[in-house]
């Protein structure tokens, strides 16, 4: 509201202008002289209601006050005038609402408002300043958040307007929008950024806006995308485009999208790139996934955690490079607050015939496991000491895992397994070698 407010004393101060230059010779006769109104404030000629000369020369000098910043000066004029007896309604009615301008102009808003109520109550402004101050009056109650007064006043001018521009279809829908009134809002938005050529970003960033409480995203995608033509310096458009499109499933586009806004170095939240990432993973493009994540995470840009490191994993064994995929892997066991990632370790290695170092991750694993991992974890242990012919530690692994739900029988497979391993070993008079290791917690 405060760049309203702005836009509000600069769009007044020039209303003020042309209103107090228009009220100087407010009416005049067919060949062009002056008409002095009678005393029911009308032309002779039954033209538009007019100020009398001795207001209408005070007001004159005060709006040179007024254009030159002198805002108390021409205030004090103002006020002044408005102490005089006999004023007639069109003279009270132009003393209120010149004083709104002035007090806008002072940052004192909820006073213009009451000016200008003061003087659409009078009912004496030609048709032409009725309209420009019921708009005003508008403008000043959306800044002050009184949006039923507002919507009315707005409604009221468009009644009588002749050419609306696109201004007001704008006004009307950041009302209706600031009522909650998404479904009403969109005509006046739609409109307003149809009507211009060029219209501005707050335009369209309006629309954009009832677009997601309406849940219109292929409307919302083509918001984002002008938005970006607006201004394509601006990383939240892309970023908020891709999402979109994530949405609606255009992967494809998504990622191009990120990938642009990526090339212009507009990324650079660690969201981003994680959804950058993402997205390559998903596009089948697990190298340039890879590339991604190690170049964000040397720039700092990416935040180095367990995620992070296990999104690199997966990269690498999506682009089958099972050995690059060790050691993110194993940092992201490190930095991962249960053993999930120790545990997928263990299994990489496990599948290598690497029994030594799966043991090692494992153990971790087990340390850092919550009581429904540990049986699944005793498992592989089993099965890496089984690997060994270790089979003392094996049976004891197993034993641990035999009572888990989710891997008992697997266990009790392998403990008769186990059994029948060392009976044939013993019977082939092989020495089977034991650790002193108990695989438990």
């Amino acid at each position: 509201m405060a760049e309203l407010a702005t836009l509000l004393r600069y769009a007044f101060r020039l209303s003020a202008t042309l209103a107090c230059v228009a009220l100087v010779v407010p009416y005049a006769r067919a060949d062009g002289a002056p008409e002095e109104p009678d005393q029911a404030g009308a032309s002779t000629k039954g033209q538009a209601v007019g100020l009398s000369r001795r207001v209408a020369e005070k007001l004159t000098k005060a709006i040179e006050l007024f254009e030159a910043d002198e805002f108390d000066e021409a205030l004090a004029i103002v006020d002044a005038l408005a102490r005089r007896r006999s004023l007639r309604p069109p003279d009270i009615a132009q003393i209120h609402r010149f004083r709104g301008y002035i007090l806008v102009s002072k940052g004192n808003s909820e006073g213009a408002a009451a000016e200008f109520q003061k003087s659409l109550a009078q009912h004496a402004l030609d048709p032409f300043a009725e309209q420009q101050t019921t708009y005003s009056l508008a403008q000043l109650y959306t800044q002050l958040e009184k949006y039923d007064q507002a919507l009315a006043l707005i409604d009221t001018w468009f009644a009588g307007a002749q050419d609306p521009k696109p201004d007001a279809f704008f006004l009307k829908a950041m009302i209706l929008v600031q009522q909650e009134k998404f479904e009403a809002a969109l005509a006046p938005a739609k409109t307003a950024v149809e009507m211009s050529g060029q219209p501005r970003e707050s335009w369209v960033q309006l629309l954009a806006a009832v677009y997601i409480e309406l849940q219109d995203y292929p409307n919302l995608a083509a918001s984002l995308e002008r938005l970006i033509s607006i201004s394509p310096g601006k990383k939240q458009y892309w970023v908020q485009l891709a999402a979109v499109q994530n949405h609606l499933e255009q992967d494809a586009k998504a990622l191009a999208t990120l990938r642009l806004a990526d090339q212009a170095r507009l990324l650079t939240d660690d969201r981003d790139f994680r959804q950058l990432s993402r997205l390559l993973f998903l596009r089948d493009l697990p190298y340039q996934c890879a590339k991604e994540i190690e170049d964000a995470i040397s720039a700092g840009s990416l935040q180095a955690d367990a995620d992070a490191y296990r999104m690199l994993s997966n990269c690498y064994v999506a682009a089958r490079e099972n050995e690059l995929a060790l050691e993110p892997l194993a940092k992201a066991g490190e930095l991962s607050p249960d053993g999930d990632m120790y545990m997928l370790l263990g299994q990489m290695h496990l599948q290598r015939e690497r029994y030594e170092p799966a043991l090692e991750v494992l153990r971790k694993a087990l340390a850092k496991s919550k009581p429904e991992q540990r049986g699944s974890v005793q498992l592989l242990i089993g099965v890496a000491q089984l690997g060994q012919k270790r089979f003392d530690d094996a049976e004891r692994a197993f034993q641990a895992a035999a009572n888990d739900a989710k891997v008992g029988d697997a266990a009790r497979s392998y403990l008769k397994f186990v059994a029948e391993q060392r009976s044939r070993s013993q019977q082939l008079g092989f020495v089977v070698p034991q650790t002193q290791t108990v695989a438990r917690r």
